[in-house]
């Protein structure tokens, strides 16, 4: 048994000694300028494997995802549900309320992954909810209660340039979120050579659509075209089509809240139920009347999203959440705050490395060394609520070699971070690496890959 042991830890060192020269090697290609950082952890012998590189903090990019979620999990706990509740604004009067009021919990997975492709199923079975409870008319306002979350809806350090804010993986957060805070467009043909009928997810009189398409007479498309104005939620689109296109999501400029309770009514309207009022914010008293709907959703479902499909707005959602968990305020500082102070026992003292500036990861702001991402996954594989952590992240398997990793890609940064596991044991590891001033950037995925490999190829 001893001889076995003995025999068990040569082995892992010398497996070590041999990744340590087999990953600076390959670092030492980096050119002049670059930035690179690796480290690696064996999670059997509790043991630093690999630090190289660079010992400063690096661009994370999308691997801040992971302090989103192993904050949620230690800060929240997997028992937490996003709650979402509608009340009657006053008795119910036969078949009629005076009002009802929605009280926002933050909840990110009102939308299609969760709806089986349908965002607006949601919706109608609130709408189905509130019609089997006897109510045919509201008589009043509906009134969007979105004090759970304050300030900008946007980290004010996410990137403009190139339209960025436009684009589908900048989308706000909001108290009341729907469809992932998108505007989702397509064209759908009418008669030939006249324009095709545009629709919207959400359906909100606040989407202002300019429609310079035209249904085409045979069978050919012209590529879809959709552009949303710099400054508001005014949505182009272009093209000629035969056949309706397929949903294109841009995100959401002003006012995500306003437009999901637009939607919430065009579904009570399709259940035969009666709005007097208008959609707009305000509070909401759950005392007044009856709860109507009360809807629970599971977290972590919702972080096995946002990393294996890295979802920006779920990640920013989240960061909100865990900010008024901890400070008693929804806004991005707060949330910012709180994950670092959350991730700041599973780092120990290389949390001095790290700024947090969103729960997305796209601010270019976002920087920790290797060796403090590594450190949390350590601690998190470790933890009792370790499984679910590396369950939410995306499968890479490797020549044998079972992979779980989060991803992180900007224009200047790219990353990988994780687990492998194989015969030789299991390693938690951190790869950051980074234009920097180099005069070219072709060589950072590539690299990426092949350092992957080679951590992978340890423990076959």
């Amino acid at each position: 048994m001893q001889r076995s042991i003995l025999a068990l830890c040569l082995a892992s060192l010398v497996g070590a000694v041999d990744l340590d020269d087999r990953l600076r090697a390959a670092m030492a290609q980096v050119p002049r300028g670059g930035e690179a950082a690796v480290a690696v952890w064996n999670c059997r012998t509790s043991a630093w494997v690999v630090i190289a590189g660079d010992p400063g903090p690096l661009r994370l990019a999308s691997t801040t995802k992971l302090l989103v979620a192993a904050a949620a999990l230690t800060e929240l706990t997997p028992d937490f549900r996003f709650i979402t509740r509608l009340h009657a604004l006053g008795p119910q009067q036969g078949a009629t309320i005076p009002g009802l009021g929605l009280i926002g919990g933050g909840d990110p997975t009102l939308d299609e992954h969760f709806w089986n492709g349908e965002p607006e199923r949601c919706l109608r079975q609130w709408a189905e909810r509130i019609r089997v409870a006897g109510i045919t008319r509201i008589d009043g306002d509906l009134v969007i209660d979105n004090r759970l979350f304050r300030g900008p809806i946007r980290p004010a350090s996410y990137p403009s340039d190139g339209g960025n804010l436009t684009k589908w993986f900048s989308a706000p957060a909001s108290a009341f979120a729907y469809n992932d805070n998108c505007i989702d467009v397509r064209a759908v043909p009418t008669a030939p050579g006249e324009s095709c009928r545009i629709e919207t997810r959400p359906r909100s009189p606040r989407i202002q659509i300019e429609n310079r398409t035209r249904t085409a007479a045979g069978s050919g498309d012209a590529r879809f075209m959709v552009d949303r104005a710099a400054e508001a939620n005014v949505v182009t689109v272009g093209g000629s089509f035969a056949r309706a296109t397929a949903w294109f999501p841009v995100a959401i400029h002003e006012d995500p809240d306003l437009l999901a309770g637009d939607a919430f009514a065009a579904a009570l309207r399709d259940a035969g139920i009666q709005l007097t009022g208008k959609v707009r914010i305000g509070p909401v008293d759950p005392r007044l009347g009856a709860k109507l709907v009360d809807q629970r959703s599971e977290l972590v479902p919702a972080l096995t999203l946002m990393n294996q499909r890295s979802q920006n707005f779920y990640g920013e959602q989240i960061l909100r959440i865990l900010g008024f968990r901890r400070l008693g305020e929804g806004s991005v500082a707060a949330g910012s705050r709180a994950v670092r102070e959350a991730c700041a026992p599973l780092m120990g003292e290389d949390v001095a490395t790290l700024t947090v500036l969103d729960g997305s990861g796209l601010s270019y702001g976002n920087v920790a060394s290797a060796r403090a991402l590594c450190r949390l996954l350590a601690s998190m594989d470790a933890h009792r609520f370790g499984p679910l952590f590396a369950a939410s992240l995306k499968d890479k398997p490797h020549a044998g070699v079972t992979g779980q990793v989060k991803t992180g890609t900007l224009a200047t940064a790219s990353c990988l971070a994780g687990y492998v596991d194989g015969r030789g044991g299991r390693l938690a590891f951190a790869i950051l690496l980074g234009q920097g001033t180099a005069s070219n950037w072709g060589w950072g995925s590539a690299l990426r890959e092949k350092l992957f490999e080679m951590i992978a190829e340890a423990v076959r």
